[in-house]
């Protein structure tokens, strides 16, 4: 009888144990899906997604890499901006994480470092380099980054440039039914080797 009320007792703590385990872990992520969802309806609602945000709607919990895209400045030069050392840059640590680290939460805050320096880039656009294209750079990203006219890019995709500069390329490519993300990323690979080539002499 002792035996099978401590095997009682036994199973009712594991399932207990198991319970709150599992309410922990529900609640974990609950929270995670739901500031995720907010987060995703301040970029729709900002317009962070297509390049027409104000300076001012820059968050913490931002990355470098997305900021970037965001305002069309490539993320090399705001993390030479914000003086992180080169071997210690990742395009998907936050601007909180970042400010932590490096001590960027006193005044001037790491939210008005990054706006100095993209108004410091748009008075004087540096071509800082690009290794390959993908989907969620935008031409005028692209165009930073590279030295080639955006407008030039939107010409050799046969793509309208009004309103269209700050939108990814998979965005374009749903818009406009390029073909594909792979075959708009070659599409602009090709426009960006076509431009060099015509140039080199220059």
């Amino acid at each position: 009888m002792i035996k099978l009320l401590k095997s009682l007792s036994l199973r009712w703590t594991l399932a207990v144990v198991l319970i709150v385990a599992g309410l922990a872990l529900t609640i974990v992520f609950g929270l995670r899906a739901f500031r995720s969802f907010q987060e995703v309806r301040y970029i729709r609602e900002q317009g962070l997604d297509v390049g027409t945000a104000d300076l001012d709607a820059i968050r913490g919990w931002m990355t470098i890499g997305f900021i970037g895209v965001a305002y069309g400045v490539p993320e090399e030069y705001i993390f030479a901006e914000l003086d992180i050392p080169y071997e210690r840059r990742n395009q998907h640590e936050t601007l909180g994480h970042l400010s932590r680290e490096y001590r960027l939460g006193k005044p001037p805050l790491a939210e008005d470092l990054v706006k100095e320096a993209i108004l410091k880039y748009r008075e004087n656009p540096v071509a800082t380099g690009l290794d390959d294209v993908r989907p969620w750079m935008s031409l005028r990203y692209i165009a930073n980054s590279t030295g080639v006219p955006e407008d030039y890019l939107f010409e050799q995709l046969g793509l309208p440039q009004a309103g269209n500069e700050g939108k990814p390329l998979d965005r374009l490519d749903d818009e406009y039914k390029f073909g594909g993300r792979r075959e708009i990323v070659e599409a602009v690979e090709a426009a960006l080797a076509d431009y060099e080539a015509n140039h080199e002499s220059e």
